[in-house]
């Protein structure tokens, strides 16, 4: 996109917040989110130059921007921490995007926006990166690669404060690959999750025999159509608020013989149900795939009220935890036609 239609598409777009003066803002992230996004209107040209959208990157900033300077007043410190970490990273992003200079796995421990190319297009593909603070280029360390849900972003996910912690809790790398977004079920993004594959691999010093593909919602179900493509590159699958499908159950069959997937799903989650998911894994299991199963009394389509299962599963999938039958006496259904959610 040319940087005059950039700059229309801004004039005709809502007034970016100014910057507030609450004492729960951090006035320096408004401040350099302001600068980035001036910057991306004056090099719009650079950015669509390196691989990525003008108007897709003006987008998150002024999301960033509404979230940063009006919090909730009762939102938890953890929450606007994680809002300011999301900013962060958008701004990083939008630095690389219009400089054309990308960071690489530093191995330093925190967060950071990396930029991948794409082997399929040469587009810029975002992935953030969280590394535990034990780690160390000395120590092979696990990797967990998670697909995010639909209408979030990989700086989004990765930002989620219990999933960091579970990362520093266990020494697991944690990363999170952009993935078209919404398209992330379309045939190109696998190949972008192989690539952020390749990078951290080729960056960090990972323990390739504890490499996981995980994955939320949209990403839950995009997990199973990724993995069989590829599938010795993966130790295990955990699907959290995801599942297979009719579509894909036969190849993940084939593929996972040997290995491990994990599902976690709400008991009164309102998009998928549980009693779909029960079905999945006794599917799996009455044909050779070892699954385990989670679900979580109450449980809705969130993250947060899945949590606790999420930790149960994320600490079996890293200790290897080998599995009997789901606890679970209801009946199973087999599964369902392809959904995305």
């Amino acid at each position: 996109m040319a940087a005059a239609a950039v700059l229309a598409l801004v004039a005709a777009g809502p007034t970016p917040p100014a910057a507030t003066t609450s004492p729960a803002v951090d006035l320096a992230t408004q401040a350099r989110l302001q600068k980035v996004r001036a910057q991306v209107v004056d090099h719009a040209q650079d950015v669509a130059a390196h691989g990525a959208s003008p108007a897709d990157l003006l987008a998150r900033i002024d999301a960033d921007l509404s979230a940063v300077a009006h919090p909730d007043a009762d939102m938890p410190a953890a929450d606007r921490q994680a809002l300011d970490l999301v900013a962060q990273l958008d701004a990083s992003l939008a630095e690389q995007l219009i400089s054309g200079s990308y960071a690489t796995p530093s191995g330093e421990p925190g967060a950071t926006e990396l930029v991948v190319r794409s082997s399929a297009d040469t587009s810029a593909q975002p992935l953030a990166l969280y590394l535990p603070a034990s780690y160390t280029a000395k120590r092979s360390a696990p990797l967990i690669l998670m697909l995010h849900a639909q209408g979030q972003t990989e700086s989004e996910l990765l930002a989620v404060p219990f999933l960091r912690a579970l990362a520093d809790q266990t020494g697991a790398i944690f990363a999170v690959p952009y993935a078209r977004g919404d398209k992330e079920y379309d045939d190109t993004t696998a190949g972008d999750v192989y690539d952020a594959l390749a990078v951290l691999r080729g960056g960090l010093n990972v323990d390739r025999r504890r490499v996981y593909l995980s994955g939320v919602s949209l990403g839950g179900f995009v997990l199973f159509m990724v993995a069989p493509l590829n599938p010795e590159q993966w130790s295990a699958l955990l699907a959290i608020a995801g599942s297979l499908t009719n579509d894909d159950k036969q190849s993940v069959v084939r593929a996972m013989a040997g290995k491990q997937v994990f599902l976690v799903i709400g008991a009164d989650d309102p998009s998928i149900k549980a009693q779909y998911v029960r079905g999945a894994a006794d599917y799996l299991l009455a044909n050779g795939v070892e699954s385990r199963l989670y679900e979580q009394p109450h449980g809705l389509h969130t993250l947060q009220s899945l949590q606790p299962s999420v930790e149960r599963a994320w600490r079996d999938m890293l200790a290897g935890m080998r599995n009997v039958a789901p606890d679970t006496d209801f009946p199973s259904p087999q599964p369902e036609t392809s959904r995305h959610t």
